[in-house]
């Protein structure tokens, strides 16, 4: 049996259920061995498009190289895959980068495919499975991967090649519900309610619990169907761009936070402003997690995310 990576690359599409696809397909030629982590690149020449999806996945097969890109290119033509111009657009690239096999270098085929030793975007995903493979140029990955900068690719997620899983989602909302619980119970027993003389303090809690509300439901009522408890975006859904998240990204999580330490600043809580404020640095730790999975799910994230810098709070945060 012979050792291949294979880069794969999608910018059109579900990308992400392109790339799960030809991972179960490959299956069959052989044994998947190692599954490299989950990037985002922008994309190198051609007409402007959106960013890529890649990743390197190591198999171990009895094909020869030349049935093997058969094989592959059979894979891409079943996920929609058109060759209408050079490094345009794709639902689905699959390369062979490396072997482990004979150099190879024919009008169809070369191993160490060229940009195996010069795109960034195949030698971060290439360096975790397969590190000490020689690539084009001579060099080890590890050490070509030394040699490239400037280029623009962010890791995404670590995994991602079986479909449904959402355990860390959960997770989150877990935490998410805790903290509520805790803060809650401060509040109870931390806090009185307000008297009749006016407290700047308990004002201020009035205002920002009014302007939490406002902004928690008006981002809901946006959000339309596309509403769910955890933070990966349902199948189906869309990319919301109109309303409070034309300011912010995260508006609900902003409202919350600022209802929430309005509360306790009307009740005179400080444990309970505390966790208030606390709430601020959870949300930002989840929207984290929940941009990459939005960026894995809609190839326009990152240009949505340079349009709208803010996280929570219009013109502040």
């Amino acid at each position: 049996m012979t050792k291949y990576a294979v880069g794969f690359g999608s910018n059109l599409g579900n990308r992400l259920e392109h790339i799960q696809a030809a991972v179960s397909k490959m299956s069959g030629f052989g044994e998947v061995v190692a599954t490299s982590s989950l990037y985002e690149s922008a994309p190198v020449g051609g007409p402007e498009q959106d960013p890529y999806l890649n990743a390197v996945v190591v198999l171990q097969t009895d094909l020869i190289a030349e049935d093997l890109l058969g094989a592959l290119q059979s894979i891409e033509s079943e996920r929609g895959r058109e060759r209408r111009a050079r490094w345009g657009p794709r639902t689905l690239d699959l390369d062979i980068l490396v072997s482990e096999g004979p150099t190879i270098d024919t009008p169809d085929l070369s191993i160490p495919h060229s940009a195996s030793g010069e795109r960034r975007f195949v030698l971060e995903p290439l360096v975790e499975v397969w590190p000490e493979v020689i690539v084009s140029g001579g060099m080890t990955a590890t050490g070509a991967l030394a040699t490239v900068g400037g280029q623009d690719v962010e890791l995404l997620a670590v995994k991602w090649a079986q479909r449904g899983d959402r355990h860390a989602g959960r997770y989150w909302v877990a935490g998410q519900l805790i903290w509520f619980l805790a803060t809650g119970v401060a509040m109870a027993f931390d806090g009185s309610l307000p008297g009749n003389d006016p407290d700047p303090s308990r004002l201020i809690g009035g205002l920002l619990i009014l302007i939490g509300s406002v902004l928690a439901y008006t981002s809901m009522r946006r959000l339309g169907p596309g509403r769910t408890v955890l933070p990966e975006p349902i199948p189906g859904g869309f990319l919301v761009e109109t309303g409070s998240y034309s300011h912010v990204r995260h508006p609900m999580y902003g409202g919350v936070s600022l209802l929430l330490t309005g509360t306790a600043l009307v009740l005179d809580s400080i444990a309970g402003v505390v966790l208030g404020i606390g709430l601020f640095g959870f949300f930002w730790l989840k929207s984290g997690y929940e941009e990459r999975q939005l960026r894995i799910a809609y190839p326009g994230y990152a240009a949505y995310r340079r349009r709208v810098p803010r996280r929570f709070i219009p013109f502040v945060l």
